[in-house]
Order: structure tokens, then C-alpha cells, then sequence
């Protein structure tokens, strides 16, 4: 028997020693039992409560592949400590005809009623035991959160850690107080990160726009202190992030670096910032996500500046806007969709459609259809019906097995039927193309951002250069002429 060997340990508190300790006992029991590893799996400081795992997640796609005929963990608890995602895992085996083998405990069939019995119990304890854990340690950490200290993380800016306790720091401080007072007197995003110039945070990104809004809404600047405000994890998969009932709310905790006066006007003018949002008519810029900055790779967005009463709508580099990582020239909005505009009605007045319909055709109906993937899956889905009906054979059946092999049919199905027809979907017709082109100019002034979306690629420079692309673009064939 050709097997894979599992370990894992969770915690920091934990070294590589466990990940040896496991291998060896893993080891010695396949010598017992004439088994040949083939490969090792490991998966340092993850915890069990959940299969996001990367060694996990590599175990499980060769299994898929059987490089493997059976997998042995030191315990179950090495492959999972929750109850749903352990017998999820033992399913996906058994499915696979892959053993799952536990040096320490009896893993026996999982169609048989006391075998399973066994086997839910002790991973039951296994997930018992990490949520009695979970308990006293997070009873642990409120008690500690009731006094203010600093829990870990990354501290906001204008904050030092010493000794678990927030202390100011200065120079950040300093730069928090102006974004505050400038914010409160009328300033806005724009001017405020023009104002204190490239600014480097506590993990040493730059500071942007987003930062500024959560720096504008944190209540530890005026020296209140939270904890757990929000539920985000539970038993490490996702929860939402609901508002949690028993978060830790201290006021007066911490040093405040802002003044309460200067919170309150902060807070109503976003408040009326989102008031005034909401009813704003969104503006229309033609060209969002088509000017591609040749400077970062960032796609240009859409703004509107107001400066004594006069609007000036313009195209920005998106890591300029937000984080000012990138120096790339705005550019004038109108100015630009005025020129693609023109541009692209003289192409298609100047076009020769039949000549240039023609080109498009041959070249997608030349190109090779691209059915690796689908012809990969193809062949994973046969190897598991193959496995399944092995499987059923040996009197492995029930409903779960049964509802999978039917899923694993229809799309064996629909991908025979897509590798049979690719071609046939493939062949663009030049009269089809043709039509596209009159249906544009038909439609210009109607439908003129979709058209620019099919027809419009701009590479826009540092120094304020664009490059302008005019092509038309075949849905589904991924050609471009």
C-alpha cells in the first residue's frame, strides 16, 4: 500500500518538534505494517477548526489524482477538531476509495454504526476540547480588555505600545491632529493628503483615502477604548462581522490625541458627507476602467473637483487617487471623451465593413480552440465515477455518494457536449460581423458607453500622453482586431 502522511501543529506554543514527533510515530507504524509512504503533508501553526489549510489543501487535490491509496495521521485530531469538516474530509476519501488511517485511534468503516459512533465521539472531544479552550482564553482577554490594555495587533498611528499600554507618539500625533482639524474645517480627502504628503502607516503602507476615513471614525482618539466590537471569526471560518453584544467599551482609557469638540464637528460632517451621497446623482464617466496607467497597472477613475463653484470632472490613476503611490497626470475628462468620440465615429465612417469583417472572421475561425481545462476536468470527473462505482461495489452506499455520482454525470455531460461543439460555437460568421459594425454606428449616440467598452483601449503615460487603441472585440472567442 502507497500512503501520504499527515501532520499538524496549531500554535506558536508549538515548534517543528511536534511536526517530527508525528512523522516518526507515523513512520514506525508503517514499518509495522508494510506501508510505503510515497509523500509527506505538514501544515505549521494552522489550527484544526477549519480545512484552509495549504499542506491540507495540496493532500486533498492528490488524492483526487490517486498518487496515493490511503492517508495516515498521527491522531484525528492532527486532521481536524471540528465535527462537520472531519467527517466532510472521510466522505471525500471514502468517495475517492483513498483509506484514511490513524495511528492512535480506531478509525474503522464509516458505513458501520459503531465505527462511526466511535469515531464522532472522539472528534467530538477533539472540537470540545478547543471550544472549552476557546472560552477560558477569551475570558482571559475580556478580563485583561476591562483594563484598557493593549491586546495585540498593529497599534493605530499617533500610538506607541510600552508595556501593553498606549502612549502617544508625537510626530504621528501630530499628523493625526491635522487631518482631523482639516477635516473638521472644510477640507477635503484631496486636500488633506496634500497637505501632509506621503505618509507611512504603522505596517508601512501608505497612508489613503480609505485610511483617512478609518482614522476619522476611530473612537480611540479621543480616548475611548474597544474591544471585539464585531463578530468576525467563529471557529475560524468567516461570521458576518455582526455587531457583538458583549464588546468592551471604556471611555476615557486611553490618551486622547483629539478633543471632543473637534470629534463631534468630524463625525456630523461625515454624517452629512453620507447624507448628501446618498441623493447625489452618481456622474457618468464614459471612460471608467478603459485608460489603463502605463505607469503602475492601476486602471484611471472618474472624479469631479469643485472649486468656486465651478466642477472639473477629470480621470485619475487609482493608486494616485487613493494612496498617492503613483505619479501619473490627470487627465481632462471632457477633453479625452471628446477626442474618443471623434475618433471612434471617423473609424467607423472610414471603415471598409465587408474587408474588415472578413480579416476578423478568418483570424478567430483560424485560431485553435483552447480545451485543455475543460478536457483536465473531463477526465478528473471519469476517474471519480470510475472510483464511486468501485466503491458502491464494495458495498460503500449511501444517499450523499449517490447525489454526487449524479452531479458528476450531468457535468460529465455538458462538458462532452462543450468539447464536441467548441468548434461549432467558434465559427464567426463575416456577414454577423458586419452587422456589429452597422448596429454600432446605428446606435452611437444611444448606446455609446457599451460601445466604447467593445471598441476603446487607452494607455494613458506619466507624462500625461495617452495611446489610443480602436478595435472591435468578438464575445466569447477572446479575439481582438
Amino acid at each position: 500500500m502507497n500512503a501520504a502522511a499527515y501532520a499538524r501543529y496549531s500554535t506558536e506554543h508549538q515548534t517543528s518538534s511536534s511536526i517530527e514527533y508525528q512523522m516518526k510515530k507515523i513512520q514506525d507504524y508503517c514499518l509495522k505494517n508494510n506501508i510505503n509512504i510515497t509523500k509527506c503533508y505538514a501544515d505549521e501553526a494552522y489550527s484544526g477548526t477549519n480545512l484552509d489549510r495549504p499542506a491540507f489543501k495540496a493532500l486533498c487535490e492528490d488524492a483526487k489524482y490517486h498518487k496515493f491509496d490511503a492517508v495516515i495521521i498521527y491522531d484525528i485530531s492532527r486532521g481536524s477538531r471540528d465535527v462537520s469538516d472531519w467527517f466532510s474530509f472521510r466522505k471525500q476519501m471514502a468517495i475517492l476509495g483513498v483509506q484514511v488511517i490513524s495511528v492512535e485511534d480506531k478509525i474503522g468503516d464509516i458505513l458501520n454504526p459503531s465505527d462511526y459512533l466511535t469515531e464522532l465521539i472522539t472528534v467530538g472531544l477533539g472540537q470540545h476540547h478547543v471550544l472549552t479552550s476557546r472560552q477560558k482564553s477569551m475570558d482571559s482577554i475580556a478580563l485583561k480588555a476591562k483594563t484598557g490594555q493593549f491586546l495585540g495587533g498593529t497599534p493605530n498611528l499617533g500610538y506607541d505600545i510600552v508595556n501593553k499600554q498606549y502612549v502617544i507618539n508625537k510626530a504621528e500625533a501630530k499628523i493625526v491632529k491635522k487631518i482631523f482639524n482639516m477635516y473638521a474645517d472644510g477640507a477635503s480627502y484631496v486636500d488633506i493628503m496634500n497637505a501632509i504628503g506621503t505618509v507611512y502607516g504603522k505596517r508601512g503602507k501608505a497612508i489613503g483615502k480609505n485610511s483617512l476615513h478609518y482614522i476619522l471614525k476611530n473612537e480611540r482618539y479621543i480616548g475611548t477604548y474597544t474591544w471585539c466590537k464585531r463578530h468576525t471569526k467563529i471557529m475560524g471560518k468567516w461570521a458576518g462581522g455582526t455587531p457583538n453584544p458583549n464588546a468592551v467599551r471604556i471611555e476615557d482609557a486611553i490618551p486622547p490625541i483629539i478633543d471632543k469638540n473637534t470629534w463631534e464637528r468630524v463625525q456630523m460632517r461625515m454624517q452629512d458627507k453620507k447624507h448628501r451621497a446618498s441623493n447625489k446623482a452618481k456622474r457618468e464617466y464614459l471612460l471608467s476602467g478603459l485608460i489603463e496607467c502605463t505607469e503602475c497597472g492601476a486602471k484611471f477613475v472618474g472624479h469631479t473637483s469643485t472649486k468656486r463653484g465651478h466642477e472639473n470632472r477629470y480621470y485619475c490613476c487609482g493608486n494616485k487617487y487613493r494612496n498617492r503611490t503613483c505619479t501619473a497626470k490627470n487627465i481632462n475628462a471632457d477633453e479625452v471623451e471628446s477626442f474618443v468620440i471623434d475618433s471612434l465615429k471617423s473609424y467607423l465612417k472610414d471603415i471598409d465593413y465587408k474587408s474588415m469583417a472578413k480579416t476578423i472572421a478568418d483570424k478567430v475561425n483560424g485560431a485553435s480552440a483552447d480545451l485543455k481545462e475543460e478536457r483536465k476536468e473531463l477526465d478528473d470527473i471519469i476517474m471519480q465515477l470510475n472510483n464511486g462505482t468501485k466503491a458502491i461495489l464494495k458495498g460503500i452506499d449511501y444517499p450523499e455518494l449517490q447525489d454526487e455520482m449524479l452531479k458528476l454525470r450531468v457535468r460529465k455531460s455538458e462538458l462532452e457536449d462543450i468539447i464536441a461543439k467548441k468548434s461549432d460555437k467558434n465559427v464567426v460568421k463575416p456577414e454577423k460581423v458586419e452587422a456589429l459594425f452597422i448596429n454600432m454606428i446605428d446606435n452611437l449616440d444611444t448606446d455609446l458607453k457599451n460601445i466604447c467598452k467593445q471598441m476603446i483601449k487607452i494607455y494613458a503615460h506619466a507624462d500625461g500622453s495617452l495611446d489610443l487603441n480602436i478595435g472591435v472585440h468578438i464575445t466569447g472567442c477572446g479575439s481582438q482586431i
